[in-house]
């Protein structure tokens, strides 16, 4: 197990923040970006259900000072999927990758805080995609209790509108995110604060689409995923989106062409890994790679549908 000092710093973010941040803007020639206000703090969840308590990280940041908003802010809680939140962890410190990097600039300069939960870390592992579906001791299912955690965190904050907070996952982390709004799970259900919003960047929508497998979303919910993506295949996610129709809660899916897995992470070229287990066709591997035209349209999706949501 890992073990870091207080400050963020120790992360080595503010640097790469303002590189990954000045790429993010539209201008190529714009200034650097100011370095974001961020800071580790203690979550506390558990292992499985009725399980023993287990201490957790989390990366907060806080939303940039609007002139026209005084707080208490909107706040997004953003679920890393099975490779974790960092690109790098030496001598105990971790730095993001550059699709975590990414999102913090964009949701903080929308005005939003962030709390990027660390499920990994804290277990001792770095990353899952390499596991059997089998050998996965930290299941979507079971990180739904992280979400609690995150969420009893955030909304405790006094700079947090507790009626505005949104969740958003990627991959596994999307997987945990319909997990953690299901409000067939009983625990799920009994949560007094529920987020308003939902966005989940390619998912596992599979243990869902079965027409008789329960699944009762606590929020609106956006589903961002690649037409190609032959990791988390989108044609599930599409049963459910015609098995939801009619429902009081809304479910919205984007599909984009030529498009695959992680496609919102920047700078990563299009490849197959053959290192993951129990996905795709026997012996061929997944596809994974960005598409930054789907990215930026994927990114104001988000922003949009986050927008409608939660700045009533």
């Amino acid at each position: 197990m890992h073990h870091w000092g207080k400050p963020v710093a120790a992360f080595c973010i503010a640097a790469t923040l303002a590189l990954i941040g000045a790429r993010v803007q539209a201008a190529p020639t714009a200034a650097a970006p100011p370095p974001l206000e961020a800071r580790r703090v203690s979550l506390t969840s558990v292992d499985s259900k009725g399980g023993k308590a287990t201490a957790l990280y989390g990366v907060w940041i806080k939303a940039r000072k609007s002139l026209n908003s005084k707080g208490p802010y909107p706040t997004v809680i953003a679920l890393h999927g099975c490779g974790g939140l960092y690109s790098m962890v030496r001598d105990g410190k971790g730095e993001f990758t550059p699709r975590h990097l990414a999102m913090a600039r964009v949701l903080t300069d929308a005005g939003y805080n962030v709390l990027f939960p660390d499920s990994f870390t804290p277990r001792g592992r770095r990353s899952t995609c390499q596991d059997t579906v089998a050998q996965r001791e930290i299941s979507a299912m079971n990180r739904r209790f992280d979400v609690q955690a995150a969420m009893h965190w955030v909304t405790s904050q006094p700079d947090v509108d507790v009626k505005r907070v949104a969740l958003l996952g990627w991959s596994h982390g999307a997987s945990t995110l319909l997990a953690s709004i299901n409000l067939a799970e009983t625990d799920v259900a009994v949560r007094k604060i529920q987020p308003r919003a939902a966005v989940a960047f390619y998912p596992d929508c599979r243990p869902y689409a079965k027409s008789g497998e329960a699944f009762k979303p606590a929020a609106p919910l956006l589903i961002l995923m690649g037409e190609n993506d032959d990791w988390t295949p989108p044609q599930a996610c599409e049963a459910i989106e015609q098995k939801m129709q009619g429902s009081d809660t809304e479910i919205a899916l984007r599909l984009y062409p030529d498009t695959y897995h992680d496609f919102d992470a920047p700078g990563l070229p299009v490849h197959v890994r053959m290192d993951v287990a129990g996905v795709g066709k026997r012996g061929e591997g997944v596809t994974s790679g960005g598409n930054p035209d789907a990215r930026s349209q994927a990114y104001r999706s988000m922003l949009n549908f986050l927008d409608a949501k939660l700045n009533y």
